[in-house]
């Protein structure tokens, strides 16, 4: 067995980085790409579902996983994801949905999509946030 006071120094160690002092990204977040991932994520998973509270409940967390792993394959680097899903019932009413963040327009970007069908809607975004 293992002593308490190695394992605890082992989990202490932190990899130092150095810094790049890169102020700005050298490969733009694909607005595009994500606007077409998005729309086929949504497409995929929703087209013939019926609105039912638990079903969108839990389709909403996998739809924002399948997303973020997908944008994350594009391999951009130094951008912080922020993935966020939303599914109602289609219902003749109408939604505000707004978000805030700390925002630097030179860098940072999000891309959007939003899905109806005959029973529900959709709407994911993704905020690409630079991380310096």
């Amino acid at each position: 067995m293992d002593e308490p006071s190695l394992r605890d120094d082992a989990s202490r160690r932190t990899v130092q980085m150095e810094n790049t002092y890169q102020l700005g990204p050298t490969k733009h977040f694909p607005v595009v790409i994500v606007n077409h991932i998005l729309k086929d994520v949504l497409t995929n998973y929703l087209q013939e579902e019926q609105y039912e509270p638990e079903l969108c409940r839990q389709m909403t967390k996998t739809i924002s996983e399948v997303i973020k792993a997908q944008v994350k394959d594009l391999m951009i680097p130094r951008y912080k994801l922020i993935v966020i899903v939303h599914i109602g019932q289609l219902n003749s009413q109408s939604i505000l949905i707004a978000s805030r963040c700390l925002w630097n327009p030179k860098s940072d970007t999000f891309s959007s999509y939003v899905f109806r069908n005959s029973s529900l809607f959709a709407l994911a975004n993704v905020y690409a946030v630079y991380f310096e």
